[in-house]
């Protein structure tokens, strides 16, 4: 299995850093490789279908999420093929741990960088 797991600390409360990185429209503001993700419901839980698309591709990539756990955690699946993400929320000292973990059975292409988590506490603690 191969794995990428990325932290860092956000210094808002954990509700806001959870809905602010559920948020489909948020995505292609901090994961810059993303040009558009749509959910198939509002708001996302167990069962929602999302589908993204990138700048350097025509495909839509389709994802359901398995898990879902509100202020908490949601993982994503992605439905053609065996990558996994997980992102998961933990309130600490004023602020939130924000956990990005991506694992796939097989391969596991165009990691998730540091600068894009970087980006999102950003985005978070200026809004």
């Amino acid at each position: 299995m191969k794995e990428n797991k990325l932290t860092i600390f956000i210094n808002k409360p954990v509700e806001k850093v959870f809905e602010y990185s559920l948020e489909s429209n948020n995505v292609p503001k901090w994961i810059k490789s993303i040009k558009e993700e749509i959910p198939s419901e509002r708001p996302v839980k167990i069962g929602t279908k999302l589908k993204n698309i990138g700048f350097n591709n025509d495909n839509w990539n389709f994802y359901e999420v398995i898990d879902f756990q509100p202020n908490k955690t949601f993982t994503l699946k992605r439905l053609n093929g065996d990558y996994f993400v997980k992102y998961t929320c933990t309130e600490k000292d004023g602020g939130t741990d924000f956990e990005y973990f991506e694992w796939a059975e097989n391969e596991l292409d165009g990691l998730m960088e540091m600068s894009a988590l970087e980006l999102l506490k950003e985005l978070i603690e200026n809004e």
